[in-house]
């Protein structure tokens, strides 16, 4: 036996050498080419804020053919909810209230197995009465900027911030004026947002000492971690609004307004030392594109932040451009009651958009403006993605023409004003939605652009309306 297995050693050691020898003529092996996930999935942070009585619903609208999957986590400045699940239908959308609570209150929506928007829409409570709708954010980043701020003695101005991940993280907030310095308190320097918890800082606070400005910008930048950041103003005579934080200043910003009285209020925030020279357009229906009246070739300061009145006429849009310097921008729309809307408009265009619905309340109006801020004519195609889904019934063809705004035939949104609408163009152009209500509530939101190779169909592959 003891021969037997000195044999088998010697059997075992050569085979080891052979081996060997072999692995080293024929080289290391050629791994198998990795295959590529067919299957999107994207994380959606949702500052949307709230307050004593009010209430919030996220809005998800799927375009394609396949049933997605969405987890729904809250969070504010306690620990975080426990999420829950949801199916959104193929072609349709799901509306799902959330917790509004506090002035903190966020939403992180979670979407696996394809691509979807998603937006949010608030209710003020009895004692701050108003509608407040945005598009959520998919790139969380370091660095928010917002210029929708007031802090006169009836509004009250927070930033919301949004920390949903593992890590904590620490942010520097600076406010800017229109004709004083930066404020740079010692209380929104290094704050920590902790991990999964969002804060809602005022930016009318004693402590911060900027009281008093009908117009204030903030800059928020992260030193550690992500975060998402929005505007929430409530008026105490009532009112209320919502305005995403934009995540880069531009040289050029498309601002769409509809649904509103015609008159509104024009924001600009320079964070640079040297300023600004600006021109602004407007677009309209009908018309050739025309200069801003003061707003021509007009500076603006360094570190700085200005508003102005601007005329716009029923569904237009707003197109800032500078010379030598990048801005951040918002447009104020009044309503035709004491509630307002806003938005931080697109620094890009592009041919398909998601439009999520803002028309809730009593008696509700929904509407979208379509700008075509290029030199060609481009024609779109609207389809309404209903909740429960139900396949792609009502579709509408709208022509844009070069340098001009188009709107979405009110018949045709008056078929379902909680359906979102996907608007495929032949291209590139700038979506937005208003909802209007009997009580006065008005609020505005810019569309999703949707990233290629999410839809379905290519642009004009739906057939036409009847």
């Amino acid at each position: 036996m003891p021969g037997g297995r000195g044999w088998l050693a010697i059997a075992l050691a050569a085979l080891v050498v052979v081996g060997a020898e072999a692995a080293t003529r024929l080289g290391p092996a050629t791994p198998a080419a990795a295959t590529e996930g067919t299957a999107r999935s994207t994380t959606w942070l949702c500052p949307h804020g709230g307050g004593p009585g009010w209430t919030a619903t996220i809005e998800i609208a799927n375009p394609t053919a396949a049933t997605l999957d969405a987890r729904l986590t809250a969070y504010s400045d306690g620990p975080a909810g426990k999420p829950k699940d949801v199916s959104v239908p193929p072609h349709g959308e799901v509306l799902q209230a959330v917790d509004a609570s506090t002035r903190a209150a966020s939403t992180r929506v979670d979407v696996f197995g394809g691509w979807a928007a998603v937006g949010w829409a608030v209710w003020g409570g009895a004692k701050e009465p108003g509608l407040g709708a945005e598009p959520c954010t998919s790139t969380p980043g370091p660095v928010w900027d917002v210029v929708d701020g007031v802090t006169t003695q009836r509004s009250h101005s927070f930033l919301v911030v949004m920390n949903p991940f593992s890590i904590d993280a620490v942010i520097d907030v600076t406010l800017y004026l229109p004709e004083e310095p930066p404020v740079r308190s010692s209380a929104w320097t290094d704050l920590t947002v902790p991990a999964g918890s969002a804060l809602a800082l005022p930016v009318g606070s004693q402590k911060v000492g900027a009281l008093g400005q009908s117009i204030v910008g903030a800059e928020v930048t992260a030193a550690r971690g992500r975060i998402a950041v929005a505007s929430s103003v409530v008026r105490d005579t009532g009112g209320i609004r919502s305005s995403l934080a934009v995540p880069g200043q531009a040289p050029r910003w498309i601002l769409p307004i509809t649904g509103g009285t015609g008159g509104a209020t024009l924001s600009l925030l320079v964070t640079n030392d040297t300023g600004v020279r600006f021109t602004a357009q407007v677009l309209a229906r009908g018309v050739d594109a025309s200069p801003v009246g003061d707003l021509t070739d007009v500076r603006q300061g360094g570190s700085s932040t200005m508003s102005a009145q601007v005329p716009t006429d029923g569904a237009s849009a707003l197109i800032v451009q500078t010379d030598g310097g990048t801005v951040a921008a918002g447009l104020r729309g009044a309503g035709h009651g004491g509630d307002d809307a806003a938005t931080g408009g697109s620094a890009t265009d592009a041919p398909d958009w998601l439009v999520l619905p803002t028309a809730f309340g009593l008696d509700p109006t929904a509407s979208i403006v379509l700008v075509n801020d290029g030199a060609t004519k481009v024609q779109a195609t609207v389809t309404l993605l209903h909740e429960g889904g139900g396949g792609l019934g009502d579709v509408v063809q709208v022509t844009i023409p070069a340098g001009q705004t188009a709107v979405v035939p009110g018949a045709f949104l008056r078929k379902d004003h909680t359906a979102a609408a996907l608007v495929q163009a032949t291209g590139p152009i700038v979506a937005l939605g208003a909802g209007t209500a009997g009580s006065g509530r008005y609020a505005m939101a810019l569309g999703v652009p949707v990233p290629p190779g999410a839809l379905p169909v290519p642009p004009g592959a739906l057939p036409d309306a009847p």
